[in-house]
This record gives structure tokens, C-alpha cells and sequence, in this order.
């Protein structure tokens, strides 16, 4: 169960620092912000992570690891992880090796050690994708045939490829308002960048160390067809890694006006995530009752609903239906 001289190595090489997710070292001007330190911690948690998945030599040592951590914390390290196994994929000499497949699904489908953690798991493929070449993107993606195909997994790597580049390049993508002018992926442009600002707007969350009032501000400097989408993202990392007390939350709900259904569809996301890896804090439970008007396990519920109706093909467009759909319980 003990990490191997190679994966010293490998965590040597390629893991980064833990302070590269200090907000100072960023460059987020989060002096005063409400959630700095807990949205800190959580950046941490998932360096953390990825170091355990880089140097560990198999599942069982690797999930010991992550489960010793804070729960609140947890699924950030799990996401870390995942992007740790992907990454080794990519490295690996054996085109076969497939070691994100058998940690996700294992040889039943979905009884892998980490699949309780699906949801932040493809967030994290996602960051995988953001440090790789457009040409390797292939290989770090596990099969879709082998992993779970619930609609909204597949548009989630997208969602963790924006979060990546707006955390680590947020004078660009978000001061910048910046949209790549193609991606490589096998979707139109405007459905691709619409799942991808989700991501950025999730990760204004943490730019803006959970300032509500500077966070709507940026978000209406962007061009008025990417605000949604940014809203949602706001959402489901209001919902998810929290940070603030419910004044802020109130806050955030009674000026998102038109948005609300966004932001209530963001933090559904964000619930269900929490509550099929069993991680709802009292937290979330605020967050569900402010955007969604009900519990967290009932919030989650409703993308357990909505996504029976929806194909399964894994497809941006029924992505982009599933949250649709969702939204549409809120209007």
C-alpha cells in the first residue's frame, strides 16, 4: 500500500507546489474576502490529492489516504486524485493501462473504489485536460463505454477543464472575459463554451474568495449570451465548497434576479455530487434551502429525476438538456 520510489519520483516531477493555490501567490485580491481561508483549504486538499493518486501503487493505498482526510474537504481530494490517475495514463508506456477506468468503475461497471465520487472525479479529468496538448486529450479520457453514463458526467470534464483555466489564469479568462476561438472537442463551439463557462464561473467563486458583490460585477463584464452559464457556475460553487454565512447567500440570491433558476440548477449539481459521495454538511444544507427552496438529498433528487428521462449517450447536447431541464424546476 506504500507509495513507490517511482511515484516519489513522478510527485517529484510533476505534482504541483501547495502554494500555488495560495490565493496571494495567485494574485486574488481576497484580503477581506469572506471564504478566503476555506476556499484556500480546499485548493490545498486537492493538491493534496493529486499527490496521494501520483505516487500511491494501487487503489486500496490511494483510497486509505483520501479517506483520512477532512471529510468537508474530501471530494476535492478525490478530484485531485483523479486527475493524478489520468495524468499516469498518459505516461504510462502500456497504451492499455487504464488505471482512471479501474479506479471510477472496476470490473463491474460502477463498483470502483472511487465512484462513489464520480462527480468531482470528471471535474478533475477535466483539470488533466487543461495541463495537457490538445493532441493527448484522448488518451487521458477514459472510455465512455466503461464508466457511468449519467448525462451529466461527460459535460462535468469540460466544466473542470474552465474552472482550471480561470483559477490559474484568471487575468486572462476572467478579468480578460476570455473565450478560445476553438476546442478540441467533438461538439459545436457555442454548446462547448457554454459548458466551459460554467467551469470559469465556478471558479469566480474562488477568484472573489465568495464577495458576492465583487463576483456580480465581473460576471455583467462579460458579454450578455456568457452570463447564465457563469451564474450556474457561481451556484454550484456557492453550494458545494460554501465558505460564507447565509447572509451572503441571501445576498447572492436576491440580486442574481433573472439568474436565480441558474444558480438553483448550479447548486443542484453541486448537492447531488455531495450527496452520492455522502458529504453533505450543514453547509450545503443552507445552500439547498436558499437556492433551492428545499433539503440537500431533495435537492439532489431532482437530477436523479431529471436525468432518467434524458439519454445516455454522454453528449454535450444532452448535457446541455439535462441542465435545461433542471432549471426549468425552478423558473
Amino acid at each position: 500500500m506504500a507509495a513507490t520510489m517511482a511515484g516519489s519520483i513522478r510527485k517529484l516531477l510533476t505534482a504541483p507546489d501547495l502554494g500555488s493555490t495560495s490565493f496571494e501567490t495567485l494574485g486574488y485580491d481576497t484580503g477581506h474576502a469572506p471564504a478566503r481561508t476555506q476556499l484556500e483549504t480546499s485548493a490545498r486538499q486537492f493538491i493534496i490529492g493529486y499527490e496521494f493518486g501520483i505516487e500511491q501503487r494501487d487503489h486500496a493505498g490511494l483510497v486509505a489516504r483520501l479517506e483520512s482526510l477532512q471529510r468537508e474537504y474530501r471530494g476535492f481530494a478525490y478530484e485531485g486524485a483523479v486527475m493524478a490517475l489520468s495524468m499516469r495514463d498518459v505516461m504510462s508506456p502500456l497504451p492499455g493501462r487504464r488505471r482512471t477506468e479501474s479506479f471510477l468503475a472496476g470490473p463491474g461497471y460502477d463498483d470502483g473504489p472511487g465512484s462513489r465520487h464520480i462527480f468531482m472525479a470528471y471535474i478533475g479529468l477535466g483539470f488533466a485536460l487543461a495541463r495537457l496538448p490538445g493532441a493527448m486529450w484522448k488518451r487521458a479520457l477514459p472510455r465512455q463505454s466503461k464508466l457511468p453514463d449519467h448525462p451529466s458526467l461527460r459535460g462535468l470534464i469540460l466544466d473542470g477543464y474552465g474552472f482550471h483555466m480561470a483559477f490559474f489564469h484568471h487575468a486572462k479568462w476572467v478579468d480578460g472575459q476570455y473565450a478560445p476561438a476553438r476546442y478540441r472537442w467533438p461538439a459545436p463551439h457555442t454548446l462547448t463554451q457554454r459548458v466551459v463557462d460554467q467551469g470559469v464561473g465556478r471558479a469566480m467563486w474562488f477568484v472573489y474568495g465568495g464577495d458576492v458583490e465583487r463576483l456580480l460585477e465581473a460576471v455583467e463584464r462579460f458579454g450578455p449570451e456568457r452570463r447564465s452559464d457563469l451564474m450556474s457556475g457561481a451556484g454550484l460553487a456557492a453550494a458545494y465548497a460554501g465558505g460564507v454565512e447565509p447572509d451572503s447567500l441571501d445576498l447572492l440570491w436576491t440580486k442574481a434576479g433573472r439568474y436565480r433558476p441558474e444558480l438553483a440548477q448550479g447548486a443542484v449539481f453541486a448537492l447531488r455530487a455531495r450527496d452520492v459521495s455522502n458529504l453533505i454538511t450543514p453547509e450545503n444544507e443552507a445552500a439547498a434551502r436558499q437556492f433551492c427552496g428545499c433539503g440537500a438529498a431533495e435537492a439532489s433528487q431532482i437530477a436523479e429525476d431529471v436525468a432518467q428521462k434524458l439519454p445516455r449517450d454522454g453528449s454535450l447536447a444532452t448535457y446541455e438538456e439535462f441542465r435545461r431541464r433542471v432549471r426549468l424546476r425552478f423558473q
